[in-house]
């Protein structure tokens, strides 16, 4: 069998092989966002995917009404913020092994501690909110500050809305 690689339509229900780098891309702030699997191959099962970044700052506190979202780190250190508005409200800081799974209606958000590569497992269709907001890549690895994607915010709720990722205003990130 041969490699497939990431700019070969792939079929619903084929095998195929990512090499290291290779897949869709898209800068999303200063991170590089590349997508593994989609649901659009797996029956709307799931999607998968690699972030790679430096030390910044965190993203927009949001919520998911209809995602799961998995955080597992690979290299470095994330600091990953949970609220499940019931009760639990924690920060961790992951480091290279430690995952966490942040369910639906969860408040949460993270920051990269130290320069990190973590990989996540989300509901079928989340990729899709990095498509409409984020900025197509060619390159692999860490974005260097001229390739960093900042999208209006305006733009981030309009497709944060389409896509079931819901940020809420003034959220006060805790210790």
């Amino acid at each position: 069998m041969s490699d497939v690689r990431a700019d070969t339509e792939v079929s619903v229900d084929r095998p195929y092989f990512l090499r290291d780098g290779e897949g869709e891309k898209i800068v999303m702030f200063d991170q590089l966002f590349t997508q593994l699997v989609s649901g659009s191959v797996n029956d709307g099962q799931f999607d998968s995917f690699v972030s790679e970044g430096n030390p910044g700052r965190a993203v927009p506190a949001h919520f998911h009404a209809h995602t799961y979202e998995t955080f597992f780190v690979l290299e470095g250190a994330v600091r990953l913020w949970v609220d499940d508005q019931h009760g639990l409200r924690e920060t961790r800081i992951l480091e290279p092994g430690d995952f966490a799974f942040v369910p639906k209606n969860t408040i949460h958000s993270y920051r990269i501690e130290k320069t990190a590569r973590l990989t996540g497992i989300t509901t079928a269709g989340f990729f899709d909110f990095f498509r409409a907001v984020g900025g197509p890549t060619d390159k692999a690895g860490i974005p260097a500050p001229p390739d960093f994607h900042i999208p209006p915010f305006e733009l981030m709720g309009r497709e944060g809305a389409r896509h079931d990722v819901n940020f809420v205003e003034s959220y006060e990130l805790f210790d």
